[in-house]
């Protein structure tokens, strides 16, 4: 028998089974995004000194429930770093950094390097159901092409390493190792390698986290920027218990990381791979095909990831690009 994706049956507690599906469904099928809504770890290896595409994921400490409004977004690099914020205020952000989903969809304009670490609380409040897809749309489509920018420069370098054969030097031998270990490779498979570390589509990681959290307004997503359903487990007989992180980056990073290992995703990463041969991207609607061992819903859990691109027009954002790298 094939081992299951390690997730609860209740993906992330954002839905308890498909009835509970059916009363949440209001919160995205059927409200097609207007206007600008047309549209919007885990574990790693130390490097020395990150560099401009790596240098998004910083990690803070445990944050309070009852910390007061956040100071000003701070420069780093040529990134925008947000933590603490009113999602009013973390709208407006976005606003006055010309973020405007209708144009960010089908890369007709870039996104801007905005890292926001964690949710805001108040997220749930907004009466604005667009609104409040606005922001979660917009907090997370910067963190998402930040870490497949950060994948696909780390492909480039494998892709150098591996065609160079018996010509590397040691940095790249200590780099190939490294990546390796990291995706859960062995060091004389480099082909399977290079098959793991491509990008994932934003389109899909949007909808699922949506799925996952009721739009960010889940516990687990306001308490662990838990957004992915991903578990915790002491034992084969424990029921687990979705993990924690520091901050959003960190879900975010660990989230393509398992897509891009676990064993359960195998058949993503095949077709991934066989769409760049043919020279185009695998989507996200085709994507999410090959996630049925994502949830023990398995095709319920497809159908319902694909209705929620498909009502919030996110298939788009596959096209989505980041600002240019800073120098």
């Amino acid at each position: 028998m094939n081992e299951p994706a390690r997730h609860p049956a209740h993906d992330g507690c954002a839905v308890a089974s498909p009835e509970p599906v059916a009363r949440t469904m209001p919160l995205f099928v059927g409200l097609g995004l207007a206007g600008m809504l047309a549209l919007g770890v885990t574990l790693g290896t130390s490097r020395p000194g990150p560099g401009p595409a790596e240098a998004w994921r910083g990690s803070v400490g445990p944050f309070d429930l009852a910390a007061p409004a956040a100071p000003a977004p701070a420069e780093d690099g040529g990134i925008t770093r947000v933590r603490l914020s009113g999602a009013v205020e973390l709208y407006t952000l976005f606003v006055d950094r010309g973020f405007r989903l209708e144009t960010a969809r089908r890369g007709a304009d870039t996104v801007p390097r905005v890292v926001v670490e964690r949710l805001p609380r108040d997220l749930g409040a907004l009466e604005s159901t667009d609104m409040r897809k606005a922001v979660f749309i917009k907090a997370l489509l910067p963190l998402l092409l930040l870490e497949n920018e950060r994948i696909l420069a780390d492909r480039e370098r494998l892709e150098r390493v591996l065609s160079a054969a018996g010509t590397a030097d040691d940095a790249d031998r200590i780099f190939l190792e490294d990546l390796a270990d990291r995706y859960e490779v062995s060091r004389d498979k480099p082909r399977e390698l290079l098959r793991r570390v491509d990008a994932i589509p934003v389109s899909l990681a949007i909808a699922q986290a949506a799925l996952e959290t009721g739009w960010g307004t889940s516990r687990p997503a306001q308490a662990g920027h838990a957004l992915f359903g991903q578990m915790v487990y002491r034992d084969e007989d424990d029921d687990g218990r979705v993990r924690r992180f520091a901050d959003l980056p960190g879900t975010v990073e660990a989230y393509a990381l398992n897509l891009n290992t676990h064993r359960a995703y195998a058949e993503f990463r095949r077709a991934r791979a066989v769409a760049r041969t043919q020279g185009k991207p695998l989507d996200g609607n085709t994507a999410a095909q090959y996630l049925q061992r994502y949830s023990e819903r398995k095709l319920d859990y497809v159908r319902d990831v694909r209705a929620v691109m498909r009502a919030n027009g996110l298939r788009w954002l596959d096209d989505a690009r980041l600002d240019s790298e800073p120098s």
